[in-house]
């Protein structure tokens, strides 16, 4: 496969005369972008790593038609294409960095059609998580996949990163709702993959191949999602408990009863503290233990609320008598319910002042305690000064592990001292059977790491599958796997 030295121009910011005319006769002024701070903009996602942003240009197409067209363009100049989304990804996947084109999507952002039969909707790659929410909503239906940056981030490149969120315990990872894909392949071909069958057994499904690719395989410009009915209702819970173990112990309670368990959430105090500190509000708790868990239950009817409601706090009552939890409060209200899932979801907003090197992983869920035991001792023997937060969904294994940066180091130093302590992270997830990425995929941030869940064959395989849908290696080159 040819290297980023071989691929794409000959340096970032410019781009071959007769290559960037072309691009312009078919985008119009209005879609391309070759100078100016919309470059960086468009050209990174949220992951703040130690490689430059360096894209030649931004295509910004409005058709499907002008993606063919970009891809074709592409291939016969041998310019690489960085596919990018929303760009709230946390692994460098959609930055480029080596004067590759930039290829958003953001004007691809059409709901096409929803069949309230089928419980589908069709949509452009550009459309975001939540307006595909918002409309799923006025139909009396529901698409479940739902996590804080829904508002910005695209459907597109949620399918591209496998994007999970908050209630993956309930209704699983995106790849659970997509029915068929609309893709460009990297030599302007349009393949529509899968469609409206529930059932077509026919060979490989490369749809789920696709899902998760991070743009290395094909630009998905199209999407067809699942939606299902909304719950009925649910219950929002708040707890405080005293230790990693009492988490583990609770959470293995609420599974033994017949409750509908669509969230359950964990952050430490720490966490609890930041969000406190960044917007102040009322504290629902009186008394804080080392951990928090926001717990949402799902009600099939509104006649179960009262009796649901009262077996929760028969549980929780049980759970305080054997010291298992400190303190808990149950929302009335829909409103008291937001402002409970606001101390959880505010957290990463909290914390980016800090400028917090993060790592988003995945345990067996019977692994979680003795990881972040293990965890939290590798952090205070190797960087001492520095504090270690960890919240995620921990109903489904996913971790998220911040290091802030303190005022005595600045960021250099501190991103130096934080990419040294990186491999004993992973080495952990490795020995406790996990993944070096829960949700964010491995972009440029991981590609490193990627040994430590997949094993040499599983690459091999891989770079195989790559090699075939992209033999120039012109699709978001550099990300995923090592350069060879």
């Amino acid at each position: 496969m040819a290297s980023l030295a071989t691929i794409g121009v000959a340096f970032a910011g410019m781009l071959d005369a007769d290559f960037a005319a072309a691009l312009r006769s078919e985008l119009g002024p209005e879609g391309l972008i070759e100078s100016g701070d919309d470059l960086r903009y468009y050209a990174s996602d949220r992951c703040k790593g130690d490689w430059p942003v360096a894209p030649g240009a931004i295509a910004l197409p409005s058709r499907v038609e002008q993606v063919q067209a970009i891809a074709r363009l592409c291939s016969a100049k041998r310019v690489a294409i960085v596919p990018s989304g929303g760009r709230t990804g946390l692994t460098g996947a959609a930055t480029a960095i080596a004067g590759e084109l930039v290829l958003s999507l953001a004007r691809l952002d059409r709901i096409l059609a929803i069949d309230r039969a089928s419980r589908l909707i069709h949509c452009e790659a550009g459309v975001t998580v939540q307006a595909i929410q918002e409309a799923a909503a006025a139909q009396g239906l529901s698409y479940p996949v739902d996590f804080a940056a829904k508002g910005s981030a695209q459907i597109g490149g949620s399918i591209a990163t496998n994007a999970g969120g908050v209630k993956v315990l309930r209704y699983g990872l995106t790849r659970e709702w997509v029915q068929a894909l609309d893709v460009v392949l990297v030599d302007g071909e349009r393949l529509q993959i899968g469609g409206e069958l529930v059932k077509n057994n026919t060979g490989y499904d490369l749809r789920q191949l696709l899902i998760g690719s991070e743009g290395t395989l094909g630009i998905i410009v199209g999407a067809t999602m699942k939606l299902c009915p909304p719950p009925a209702g649910c219950l929002v819970a708040l707890v405080s408990l005293p230790s990693d173990a009492a988490v583990a112990q609770l959470f293995e309670r609420l599974r033994a009863r017949a409750f509908t368990l669509s969230a359950f959430e964990c952050f430490d105090r720490g966490c609890y503290q930041h969000v406190l500190d960044h917007r102040p509000r009322k504290q629902p708790l009186e008394q804080l233990g080392a951990q928090q868990v926001l717990i949402e239950l799902e009600l099939a009817s509104e006649d179960q609320r009262e009796a649901i409601h009262d077996e929760l706090v028969e549980l929780f009552e049980a759970a305080v008598e054997d010291e298992l939890v400190l303190d808990a409060t149950i929302a009335h209200t829909e409103a008291t319910a937001r402002e409970l899932w606001a101390w959880r979801e505010d957290i990463s907003e909290s914390l980016h002042a800090h400028g917090p090197h993060k790592a988003d992983v995945a345990v067996p869920i019977r692994e979680v305690v003795g990881f972040l035991t293990r965890w939290r001792s590798a952090v205070a023997q190797a960087l001492p000064e520095i504090e270690a937060l960890a919240f995620g969904h921990v109903g489904d294994g996913n971790l998220h592990l911040n290091l802030l940066r303190p005022s005595a180091l600045t960021q250099v130093e501190f991103l130096a001292r934080c990419h040294a302590f990186d491999p004993i992270v992973y080495a952990l997830v490795r020995e406790h059977r996990g993944s070096v990425s829960a949700e964010h995929g491995i972009g440029l941030l991981k590609r490193e790491y990627l040994g430590y869940t997949r094993s040499a064959r599983e690459i091999a395989l891989m770079r195989a599958i790559k090699q075939t849908f992209d033999p120039l290696g012109l699709l978001n080159p550099g990300k995923l796997f090592m350069p060879t």
